[in-house]
Formats: C-alpha cells, sequence, structure tokens
C-alpha cells in the first residue's frame, strides 16, 4: 500500500521510483536475449515484434516485446509496480497496455524533449479530480543497463504536469525540442540502477540526455491507460465490413490499424 507521502510527492511531482524492481536474474536473462538478437533494421519484423523508431535518433524500438517470451510477458502485471498503475489510473478502470516496447540506444541517441500539463488532449490529465486518480496515461521506465551520467538519462521537468503555462521553448505540436534534454533548464536528469523502475505520468514535461558513453541503453517503456480507451467488449470489426466504408467511417471504427506480421510468402 502506498503511503500518504508516497501520494503527495507523486501528486506533486508526477513521478515515482521504484528501485531494484527487477531482480539480478531477470535483467541478465533479458540481456542475454537482447546479445543473442541478429542485426536488425528499422520496419523489419523479428518473429513477432517490430522494429520501430520514433525520428531514428532515439534508436531501435522493439514494439511488442511481450510477443517475445515470459522474460518479457511477466512485465505485463509485475508485482513490482501493477498496483501502483492500477491506484493511480483510478478505481473505476483497469490497466491497457498501449504501448510495450525495448529501446535500444546507442551512442549519440536521445528523444527531444516534449509534453506538459498545458498541452491537454485525451491521453493527459493532471492526475486528481474530486478527490480521486485519474491518470490516463502512465508510462513505466525500466533499464536493463545501469543509467547514469552520459548514459541518455530521463529527464522530467517536476510539476510541469501541472503548468497552465507552455515551457518556454515548447512547439504548437507539443514538442519542446528536438535537441537532447541536457539544455532544458529546471529538469531533473533522472539515475537509475539495471532493474529499477521509473512511473510518471505522462503529462509530465519529458525527454532525454544525449549518450555520451559507448555501448547501449537498454531499456523497457511500458505504457498504461484505463481500459475505456480500449473497445468496450473487444469487438473487432471485420474485413467486410472495413472494404464498406467510406475512410472517414473506418477512421471511427478503427482509428488505429493493427499492425499484424505479414503472411509467409508461400
Amino acid at each position: 500500500m502506498l503511503s500518504a507521502r508516497e501520494e503527495y510527492l507523486f501528486d506533486l511531482r508526477g513521478y515515482a521510483v521504484i528501485r531494484r524492481a527487477l531482480d539480478a536474474d531477470h535483467v541478465r536473462a533479458v540481456n542475454d536475449w537482447i546479445d543473442d538478437l541478429p542485426p536488425l533494421e528499422q520496419e523489419q519484423w523479428y518473429n513477432n515484434i517490430y522494429v520501430h523508431t520514433y525520428g531514428g535518433v532515439d534508436g531501435a524500438n522493439l514494439q511488442d516485446i511481450i510477443e517475445g517470451g515470459e522474460i518479457f510477458e511477466r512485465l505485463i502485471d509485475h508485482p513490482a509496480w501493477i498496483e501502483q498503475v492500477s491506484h493511480y489510473l483510478g478505481p473505476s478502470t483497469r490497466p491497457y497496455i498501449h504501448e510495450a516496447l525495448l529501446n535500444i540506444r546507442g551512442d549519440g541517441g536521445y528523444i527531444g524533449v516534449h509534453s506538459g500539463g498545458h498541452y491537454s488532449d485525451h491521453h493527459q490529465r493532471t492526475g486528481r479530480r474530486n478527490g480521486q486518480w485519474v491518470c490516463s496515461m502512465l508510462s513505466l521506465l525500466v533499464p536493463v543497463t545501469d543509467v547514469g551520467p552520459g548514459d541518455g538519462a530521463t529527464i522530467i521537468v517536476p510539476g510541469s504536469h501541472k503548468s497552465d503555462f507552455p515551457h518556454p521553448l515548447q512547439k504548437e505540436n507539443g514538442g519542446i525540442t528536438q535537441e537532447p534534454g541536457d539544455i532544458i533548464e529546471d529538469a531533473v536528469e533522472i539515475h537509475l540502477q539495471a532493474g529499477d523502475a521509473l512511473l510518471f505520468n505522462d503529462a509530465l514535461c519529458h525527454g532525454s540526455t544525449q549518450r555520451t558513453n559507448p555501448g547501449q541503453r537498454r531499456m523497457f517503456v511500458f505504457r498504461y491507460v484505463p481500459t475505456l480507451l480500449g473497445h468496450r467488449f473487444g469487438y473487432v470489426p471485420s474485413a467486410e465490413l472495413l472494404a464498406r466504408l467510406t475512410p472517414e467511417r473506418r477512421a471511427i471504427v478503427q482509428p488505429i490499424i493493427p499492425k499484424r506480421r505479414p503472411a509467409p510468402v508461400a
């Protein structure tokens, strides 16, 4: 159970660090799995995992990593964080995985700083309403390599999920900079040991510094949202219906097109 202090600080800062969330054997197993990977290219399928990037410099994102085996499946509802995730999403819903990836980032890699409380959309809220938690997107980051100075650490502007003002560098699309987060004033660099976890309200202004050390930053990224953001009963539109619909109607019935591994060529 969360203490009153933990809840207060999560509400105030927008994030919490969970030390030693994964044990050493689990971390070792994941790193062994990564070491055994063949060379992968962007937009390539590796079994049922898709290799993706947000912009190239952020590294390779192995999307839907939970398809990679039991060592990844157990992360879905890992006891180190699932109760906190459920708690902060709110009492009237259950967690739903919006995204699950393993990011592998080398020397020079980073992701630009983005978001903030003033940038309101249906994925972001400040976290509290009428005395209840109502976070509508929580991000969970779990490194399996140590992340210290020079390793491309996550940066956060504490409390920015509550700000009604944009960051002075903010752009209309919610981005703040296409450059590394090192240049952002008032940001906090979150250093983690392999197996620690960082849980934060995704409405926070966040990004990463540039990795300047040799080697790789290896990190899980899970995004949890309320089940309300999925279909109420899990219905999937048929191919026949989708073929009949206009593009406008199809966008309402299936706003996100499922990404499936292409069928093998006979």
